[in-house]
């Protein structure tokens, strides 16, 4: 569709902005010109008004009213030349002008003489007149009369009527001026996505393997969250080589001592059927461990996944108090009051990776276990300790490796830690390992506030 490109939006939004603008623009000046031009034709005709006025006499002898001298516009000589004067006597009486010849000027027969009214005569000898009528008086107000002025209007037409055409020329020019100004700052300022695209064109074909170059500001959050996917998926597929190599690794041991039990002669049926079962269960490890790390690493920059954090712990302590229940363990949750910490991320890896914090815990407890839910800075800190003998602090750091055993007599893969580890590692959290009040381990967990939708 036309309206699916930038350019044809631009271009047909300023066009109408531009013809609309012009538009009022043509009929504002030109009302402003007529107002103005009106105005002057009307101060021009009070002039002639009160020119005439100074020129009028009364006769001493007949008492009729005359003119000291002939006034200076020649036009009132010239019969219908547009130019006029009439003066009306109280009694009916009439002094005009010759270029009226033998017509009379139909006026107002009640002027303000406060103030000048103007008003048009219409039909006069096929002229449309402007006329001024005012009352006079000669020797205080004794003798009243009407001297009305009138011109044609034709002139005044067409001089409005010229402007009116040059303006529009001129704002027709104006508007090929704004047109070609509009299209060139279209094409300076659209010249960028240009370039971003020669730059995913270079993407597209490997010659590069970020957006790079110099682009506006305005372009800049989408430049670089695109190379943020770039980068995050960069980094998934190299953990998913690193993962692939891994467990590749991981299962050549167990499959190269099932090969070697299986020519060895001298092993009995149970001692085979054991040792294909340990190494069965060494290599199911190795399989959930990379399966947990391969989903938290699609999941972990997922906007849209959300978690509680409350039920989730809540459900996997009921779990262990079954599971411990032998040993009389107690369990304690404590959050903070109006707390609803919620986790960014697949509801399994939490389950994963509070699942294991608790079950060490309780394998090391002698008969408590506290775990603690708080939310500092928006980031959801959980801690789990207990009251067991706890560890040496020289051995924190050997505990998050795989394998790793603080104690042999007790059951587990020494996986627990270096899962959880390496989980908390792909949503961007760490942990830390300190000494509880309670006398044994305190495991604490940072998971980084939710990302906004």
């Amino acid at each position: 569709m036309i309206l699916n490109s930038i350019r044809l939006r631009i271009s047909a939004a300023s066009l109408m902005a531009i013809a609309a603008a012009l538009f009022a623009a043509n009929i504002l000046i030109s009302n402003l010109f007529k107002e103005h031009a009106t105005r002057q034709f009307e101060v021009t005709l009070q002039s002639q008004l009160n020119q005439l006025a100074s020129l009028i006499k009364e006769d001493s002898k007949s008492g009729k009213l005359s003119l000291t001298a002939p006034a200076n516009e020649p036009r009132w000589s010239t019969p219908f030349s547009g130019f006029y004067w009439q003066i009306n006597y109280p009694d009916g009486q009439l002094l005009r002008s010759r270029s009226l010849w033998d017509s009379t000027l139909t006026v107002n027969p009640s002027p303000n003489s406060r103030s000048d009214t103007f008003y048009y005569i219409e039909d006069f000898n096929n002229q449309h007149l402007l006329a001024l009528t005012k009352m006079l008086s000669i020797e205080g107000d004794s003798k009243k009369f009407l001297l009305t002025v009138a011109t044609d209007t034709d002139e005044l037409k067409r001089s409005i009527l010229t402007f009116q055409t040059s303006i529009q020329g001129y704002l027709l020019i104006l508007a090929f001026v704004l047109l070609a100004i509009l299209f060139l700052q279209i094409t300076l300022g659209l010249s960028p996505l240009t370039s971003l695209k020669n730059s995913l064109n270079r993407l597209d074909s490997g010659d590069a393997e970020r957006i790079e170059g110099e682009f506006p500001i305005e372009f800049n959050p989408l430049v670089n969250e695109f190379n943020a996917v770039l980068d995050r998926n960069q980094k998934i597929i190299s953990r998913a080589r690193t993962q692939a190599g891994n467990l590749a690794h991981a299962m050549k041991t167990p499959i190269a001592v099932i090969s070697n039990a299986l020519v060895d002669k001298s092993i009995s049926c149970e001692s085979f059927k054991d040792l294909v079962d340990e190494q069965i269960c060494k290599a199911k490890e190795q399989i959930d461990w990379n399966l947990a790390k391969a989903r938290a690493a699609t999941a972990s920059k997922n906007p849209r996944l959300r978690t509680l954090v409350l039920p989730v712990v809540d459900s996997i302590v009921r779990v262990m108090e079954k599971v411990y229940a032998g040993r009389k363990l107690t369990l304690n949750v404590y959050s903070e009051k109006h707390a609803s910490p919620v986790f960014n991320g697949d509801q399994q890896d939490l389950q994963e990776i509070v699942g294991n914090l608790i079950d060490n815990a309780c394998k090391w407890a002698k008969s408590s276990v506290l775990i603690s839910i708080k939310v500092v800075g928006g980031d959801i800190w959980i801690a789990v300790e207990d009251d067991g003998k706890g560890i040496l602090p020289d051995d924190y750091s050997k505990v998050l490796k795989r394998g790793f055993r603080a104690d042999e007599m007790t059951q587990g893969s020494g996986l627990g830690l270096a899962i959880v580890d390496d989980l908390i590692a792909i949503y961007e959290g760490d942990m830390q390992l300190s000494e509880s009040s309670m006398g044994g381990l305190k495991v604490s967990i940072r998971l980084p506030a939710p990302q906004s939708v």
